[in-house]
């Protein structure tokens, strides 16, 4: 690998590949599956991740995973914002012309009565962020080593994240560009501060165009 910060990164992760193996299967595939296949409700999930992030802390911690590990170090907003900021301006273009050209997907009404566009959605994509990007992508690179194989792979443990919303087939490919999007522009431009706003961002809009809604459960 040729970037500085993953290199360093990876070179301070004191765990086996083997761990990060059953890390990846306990916190980032097996609890999506239990949703899927309907042995945890969906309507459980809040509870079901917040239970996961403990258990994220807790293996940060006792890896002694730094702030700067995990994206947060200072002068990574100076020196990275004018990227992040044409980034989140072409997706939310994107997402705006993608949702206009499809017919069945509307806005969704009344949005300022749900609690997840007045607080939780930056939550949301805070802890996305932290548990996606900021370990699994270092993570992943001491596991694989070549970024292309990183990038790929987490964008397909995001887009398993987006397997309990309904609509899969206009959502599933909406969620891989965007996990693509978002570990592209991470690996090349690592501040965990900007990529959560990029992503609260162009997670309202797409949450409010109807993307990733699940009928009848509020947040």
């Amino acid at each position: 690998m040729v970037n500085e910060f993953f290199d360093a990164t990876i070179k301070s992760i004191k765990t086996s590949k083997r761990e990060i193996v059953a890390h990846i299967l306990l916190v980032f595939i097996l609890p999506i599956l239990l949703i899927d296949f309907g042995i945890i409700p969906v309507t459980m999930r809040i509870t079901l991740f917040g239970l996961l992030l403990v258990l994220l802390m807790f293996i940060l911690f006792f890896e002694k995973w730094n702030f700067k590990m995990l994206g947060f170090y200072k002068g990574s907003i100076k020196k990275y914002l004018l990227p992040y900021a044409l980034f989140t301006g072409v997706g939310v273009f994107l997402i705006v012309q993608f949702a206009e050209s499809l017919t069945k997907v509307e806005e969704l009404q009344g949005w300022w009565r749900y609690p997840h566009f007045i607080y939780l959605f930056f939550i949301v994509s805070l802890l996305q962020e932290v548990a996606y990007r900021g370990y699994l992508m270092p993570a992943l690179g001491k596991l694989v080593g070549e970024p292309a194989s990183m990038i790929l792979i987490n964008a397909i443990l995001f887009t398993l994240l987006h397997t309990m919303f309904p609509g899969l087939t206009v959502g599933l490919p909406v969620a891989f560009v965007g996990g693509i999007g978002f570990a592209i522009m991470y690996y090349n431009y690592p501040s965990l501060p900007l990529i959560v706003i990029s992503h609260s961002i162009l997670n309202f809009l797409i949450v409010l165009h109807g993307f990733f809604v699940i009928p009848g459960v509020t947040y």
